[in-house]
């Protein structure tokens, strides 16, 4: 089961490199909301992977390795439709 998590982890770092992902946001982290390969795309491959695992469906290399697949693609295409960067205005 943890080589699952490893796979799923190194897919993600592959496919995000490939798609040309920052690996890490700009500085200062905490108030970026820039999409790297770290924040969010690992972090929501381990978890679809876990959401996997937990209801033993499928829970095998080849899913380890589509799921990373899936979650580059998802942070770097999908993402900001589906979650829209926060309205920063300015405070009185």
């Amino acid at each position: 089961m943890l080589i699952g998590y490893v796979a799923v982890i190194v897919a993600a770092i592959i496919v995000g490199l490939l798609l040309k992902l920052p690996i890490l946001p700009d500085k200062p982290m905490r108030n970026s909301w820039m999409i790297s390969i770290i924040f969010p795309t690992v972090i929501l491959a381990v978890g679809f992977f876990a959401i996997f695992n937990y209801f033993k469906v499928y829970n095998n290399i080849y899913t380890a390795i589509i799921i990373g697949i899936f979650s580059a693609v998802f942070s770097k295409f999908f993402l900001e439709r589906v979650f829209p960067k926060p309205e920063i205005g300015e405070q009185a």
